[in-house]
């Protein structure tokens, strides 16, 4: 029988059976040394780290012994970003990870189908869901002793508790069908572009919807930077901020397990890839995590998408068919809502009402004349291509006026975004009426942009000189392509900080660009 990973509040707000448990699991882990590969400190370091960091925010002593050389280069900095590879490593890491939490819990007199909660904030229907778990800022635990689920470097907005902005919770992911990557990234598709093993130094790759929104703009956000200081240094910044700090953050692992839920949902209705090189690869680096029992598992894609071949399913997800529970004293058990979540019945106006038709390769019809620097609320134009339009334009009403087909589709990508700090959250806006606030204008957000991984990827002593990431932002929503070739000739793109602290975090992009896809 398969375990249930249920929604973190489901039993109540507050200490659960669940999280004190999972508090358990913690400190055990926590007191294991940097050289046992089930410790705390070896798990983070297989997502993510960097020796001067970790001795700077004083992770484990200077002077504690690590593993060998061919165990760190085999074992550590292993996660997949701007990748296809981004949803199933996690998957693979989760697990582990949940194994080893679990045969800790167990070894403590815990349950022994304890798993992983998930924090669902995009739900709706709870006025608390943007808000952070009570019991992670909690000091204590109920016994007094202190409390392995607090951590001082987490910092969100600087405003306690943290609430997430509703914007950054969106699940616009789910509307894409595709999840593979197209022609240039265009679209980035669900699950990101086709690579090879891609921690985010090995070449310069895009952000996958899912990874960009909700996935990184949540680590940004939970992490945040000290208030009150330079959001520019690293060394202010909190451990969900940056990739390789952020499993050392307990909260990680329920934010993790959100968007593996959010995979799932949308394979309710969509297909993973079939193509072999995803599936059985990455063809230049095996994915290998420790297990409990003291050995190795080395998985690809292929061995991850059966989460009840893995031992777990979800709670609010059709098929989760989950045995009994005891309740604590002090609870009342939570019913397993078997029906699709709500976000499944999410769908996009382009699949409405419309012919569905092949689409062809994005096209460049408009770009920046230089790079952007963006420091605070900044805005840049984008010269559109005059006659390129036109001709867009008039394709676009003979098609309309012969049959109701899909209108081009319209992309703005953030080329070659490049930082020194990972700090940044921007909502990015097109064409807002002059004079206006964007915040007045919801519907022309083209959506947020989280500088997650930035740093790593835009280091010039890197594999590939600093070459950064890039974004792709969906505005057939936004932008009217018959419209623009008949009256414009440009885009305003404006990008607006997420608050006070983030706006004085500094980047670059490297080009901003609009493509069009038949």
């Amino acid at each position: 029988m398969a375990d249930v990973r249920r929604e973190v509040r489901s039993s109540g707000e507050g200490w659960t059976e669940t999280l004190l448990w999972y508090a358990v699991a913690v400190r055990e882990m926590q007191s294991r040394p940097l050289t046992d590969a089930t410790s705390w400190w070896f798990f983070a370091a297989i997502h993510g780290t960097h020796p001067q960091v970790w001795d700077e925010f004083g992770v484990v002593d200077a002077d504690a012994p690590r593993p060998p050389a061919t165990v760190q280069q085999r074992l550590w900095n292993q996660c997949q970003h701007q990748s296809w590879y981004f949803l199933p490593w996690h998957r693979g890491y989760l697990v582990s990870f949940e194994r080893i939490a679990r045969a800790a819990i167990i070894a403590a007199g815990g349950p022994e189908d304890w798993a992983v909660p998930y924090w669902n904030y995009s739900d709706p229907a709870r006025p608390d869901a943007r808000t952070l778990p009570s019991a992670f800022s909690e000091p204590t635990l109920p016994d007094g002793s202190p409390n392995p689920l607090n951590i001082e470097r987490r910092y969100g907005s600087g405003e306690m508790p943290i609430v997430i902005d509703e914007r950054m919770v969106s699940l616009s992911a789910l509307t894409d069908t595709a999840f593979a990557g197209g022609t240039n990234d265009i679209p980035p598709g669900f699950g990101g572009p086709r690579t090879l093993f891609h921690h985010g130094t090995e070449g310069p790759s895009t952000n996958g919807s899912l990874e960009a929104l909700p996935h990184n703009v949540l680590h940004t956000a939970l992490g945040g930077s000290a208030p009150g200081q330079d959001p520019n240094d690293w060394r202010n910044l909190g451990l969900m901020t940056m990739p390789i700090t952020a499993a050392l953050d307990p909260i990680f692992w329920l934010h993790h397990a959100n968007i593996d839920r959010l995979w799932e949902l949308w394979r309710q209705t969509n297909t993973d890839s079939d193509d072999p090189g995803w599936l059985e690869g990455p063809a230049d680096r095996s994915f290998v995590v420790p297990t409990w029992e003291g050995g190795d598992w080395v998985f690809t894609a292929q061995e991850v998408l059966d989460t009840v071949a893995l031992g777990y399913v979800y709670d609010a997800l059709p098929g989760a068919e989950p045995e009994e529970r005891v309740a604590s004293a002090d609870e009342t058990p939570a019913p397993v809502d078997v029906r699709p979540a709500p976000e499944a019945a999410r769908v996009t106006a382009r699949s409405r009402g419309v012919i569905m038709k092949s689409e062809g390769k994005p096209e460049l019809v408009g770009a920046s004349d230089t790079h952007v620097v963006v420091h605070g609320q900044t805005d840049t134009p984008v010269q559109l291509d005059g006659s390129r339009m036109r001709s867009l334009s008039r394709t676009a009403a003979r098609r309309s006026e012969a049959t109701p087909t899909i209108p081009p589709r319209v992309f703005l990508k953030l080329e070659g975004i490049r930082s020194a700090s990972d700090a940044a959250i921007y909502h990015v806006y097109v064409d807002v009426p002059e004079n206006e606030e964007p915040e007045d204008h919801p519907e022309r957000l083209a959506g947020v942009v989280s500088l997650f991984g930035v740093s790593e990827a835009s280091d010039p002593e890197g594999t590939h000189s600093g070459s950064g990431i890039s974004q792709v932002l969906e505005i057939s929503d936004i932008v009217d392509v018959g419209a623009l070739g008949a009256e414009a000739l440009t885009l305003d793109v404006r990008f607006v900080p997420a608050n006070e602290t983030v706006a004085r975090a500094e980047f670059s992009v490297g080009r901003v660009s609009i493509y069009v896809i038949e």
